[in-house]
């Protein structure tokens, strides 16, 4: 009879560590991280859709010296890319390891992604690190305005009126 006790609650306390350390090792959830509306539409339509994704780390610049400019540049400088570096490692290694095209951005702490696949932006939801994945922005060129010298009312190049 206590020997049978004893097995139940050898059983159930093996029973509890186990759910315990299943639930320790779980990552936390995605909720934490902010995913652009506009991006999820975008990725849900285009796997390859492109992407930034913000750090929430930011540089501690209360140090800097008050010395002269170029030791404040050094100083902030240096700084920017020990918060980048330290914060954007395993993200980029997962990128990196997963041959995803993005380029780093040290001076905001952002990664630029050129294209990936919906799984490895999935994936992106279980490092703490990223505060969001937003969108990237657009941009276009912009193209020139000829003069036309039968408008009248247009400024001809290098004259004001």
């Amino acid at each position: 009879m206590i020997e049978r006790q004893f097995t139940c609650l050898t059983n159930l306390a093996l029973f509890l560590a186990i759910t315990v350390t299943l639930l320790v090792s779980l990552p936390t959830g995605s909720s934490a991280i902010e995913v652009e509306p506009k991006l999820r539409a975008q990725i849900d339509a285009d796997e390859t859709t492109g992407y930034t994704i913000h750090f929430g780390e930011k540089a501690n610049l209360t140090q800097a010296p008050k010395t002269g400019w170029k030791e404040q540049r050094d100083f902030v400088t240096k700084m920017l890319h020990e918060t980048a570096n330290r914060s954007q490692a395993r993200v980029r290694s997962y990128l990196f390891n997963r041959k995803v095209p993005f380029r780093s951005m040290w001076t905001d702490n952002v990664i630029i992604v050129d294209r990936s696949d919906k799984d490895t932006f999935e994936g992106l939801a279980f490092f703490p690190e990223i505060e969001a994945i937003r969108a990237k922005p657009e941009t276009g060129v912009q193209v020139p305005v000829t003069h036309n010298p039968e408008n009248k009312e247009a400024v001809p190049t290098n004259t004001g009126r």
